[in-house]
């Protein structure tokens, strides 16, 4: 970008500050003015701004409302041509400022008012006791004004309203920005784009997990071996008309550290993808069933058989990446699973240990405890185990069935040492923090885990009290 406005504090065009919706404008304007290194400011603005009116017809006005380039009132061609002139004062600082500190950017500079036309969910101007002391909005830089015009190329509409990815890590903020502009750019190249671009997730959830994907495949070493700093937010808004909205999603750093340890790991990797691939759903195809064998939906109407490829459901609303986000536990999704198929015992162990909290201490007995349940039955011994750890129904059952089934036995066969002693008892398996359900959960999750690896099989039932625990 030629540098031809002496006013204007180059390095705030891009600076990350903190700000979702600045930050991903600024982002947006480094990738979008790369295309154009021998323009200046106004010219790249005046770039994005025939996008928007040629290409998309004004269609923003998710954005801002009763802007230059939304007002409904204006040509096409008076909408470039008051966009420059407002620009062109704010550059040159024609438009007197105001001296005083940026909301957003925290500097000593030159401020202009900024309301529901130039930013995003900013409030009113038009009630004068709205913003701090009568002023006409919220009192930004202009570089943060034009950071604002670019927000629409870095941004996706996800289900009718606009989705913006923020990290507190700005490399992961810029991949999303920077790939929107990019996809964007394209589109616009090959005559394809009519607005806003349109994200291929059917959830926020989806949207967020397919985007920490991105994250672990794309981005640099140091943020995989620091990740455990860094969270994701999704900002789903509009700022249309008499009713702007804004709802915030966040994978916490928990849930990305453990996500991306699963990612980068291909056992995992496999076992995780298979698990969740039946827990996708998709209003358009209520009745589509998981094939397991061909790893597809198949969606059956009165005239034809359709399968859905995982290239098209992986985008569909997912059960367990909602579960994860809303902070609600998939261990009873995980047991039904492992019922039946294999999972290792590193990706339970990574689960409890950094998204439940579980202490390894807990961990450890639960999974000795379940060797030994296998060492000292036989078939029939592990199956009515099996039984009486799914009939379980409160904390007293589950405590009668440790002692009584495990550490009175263990004691009969004149061992010498307890299997669990009253530390393992007290802090471990049944502290005040500890869910009864999760330590009954996780322990038939063991024993599964270890038939699995003895290739052995035993005959169960899922009762009716399992499948209720997983639907909630």
């Amino acid at each position: 970008m030629k540098h031809s406005y002496n006013k204007i504090h180059y390095d705030w065009l891009y600076r990350p500050t903190g700000d979702p919706f600045a930050d991903v404008g600024g982002f947006a304007l480094k990738e979008f003015s790369k295309r154009y290194p021998d323009l200046d400011i106004l010219e790249i603005i005046m770039k994005a701004t025939d996008i928007y009116v040629d290409r998309w017809g004004g269609k923003i006005n998710p954005f801002f409302l009763n802007s230059k380039i939304t007002q409904p009132a204006f040509s096409l061609e008076r909408k470039k041509e008051e966009t420059k002139k407002y620009f062109l004062g704010l550059i040159t600082e024609e438009v007197p400022g105001q001296l005083g500190i940026c909301r957003i950017t925290g500097e000593k500079t030159k401020l202009y008012p900024a309301g529901r036309d130039n930013t995003v969910l900013s409030g009113s101007g038009t009630l004068v006791n709205f913003h701090h002391t009568f002023q006409e909005g919220i009192m930004l830089s202009k570089e943060i004004i034009i950071r604002y015009h670019f927000l629409p190329l870095g941004c996706e509409l996800l289900l009718g309203k606009v989705a913006v990815i923020h990290s507190n890590n700005s490399e992961i903020t810029e991949l999303f920005a920077s790939g929107c502009c990019s996809r964007n750019l394209s589109a616009i190249g090959s005559n394809h784009s009519d607005g806003i671009l349109k994200s291929q997730a059917r959830s926020a959830g989806t949207a967020l997990f397919r985007f920490a994907g991105q994250v672990v495949t794309n981005t640099k070493k140091n943020i995989d071996e620091e990740s455990s700093q860094y969270t994701i937010s999704l900002y789903h808004f509009t700022n249309f008309g008499a009713s702007p909205d804004v709802q915030i999603y966040v994978l916490p750093f928990e849930i990305f550290t453990f996500y991306r340890i699963i990612q980068s790991n291909d056992t995992l990797k496999k076992q995780w993808n298979e698990f969740t691939s039946r827990y996708y759903g998709n209003s358009e195809y209520k009745k589509a069933v998981y094939n397991e064998v061909e790893r597809v939906y198949i969606y059956n109407d009165k005239n034809s058989s359709i399968k859905i490829q995982g290239d098209d459901f992986k985008f569909w609303r997912n059960t367990i990446y909602e579960r994860l986000i809303n902070g609600q536990s998939i261990v009873p999704h995980l047991l039904r699973y492992i019922r039946e198929h294999e999972l290792s015992w590193d990706l339970i162990k990574l689960y409890e240990l950094n998204i439940r909290k579980m202490k390894k201490e807990t961990l450890s007995k639960i999974e000795q405890m379940a060797e030994y349940i296998l060492a000292s039955n036989n078939e029939h011994g592990i199956k009515k185990a099996i039984k009486k750890l799914d009939g379980v129904k409160s904390s007293f059952d589950l405590r009668r069935f440790v002692l009584r089934d495990i550490v009175a036995k263990y004691y009969n066969e004149e061992n010498n040492e307890a299997i669990v002693t009253i530390e393992d008892y007290a802090e471990y398996l049944f502290p005040d923090t500890n869910s009864w359900q999760e330590t009954r959960d996780v322990l038939l999750i063991s024993i599964y885990q270890k038939m699995h690896e003895r290739k052995m099989h035993v005959e169960t039932e899922l009762s009716e009290d399992d499948e209720l625990n997983e639907e909630n």
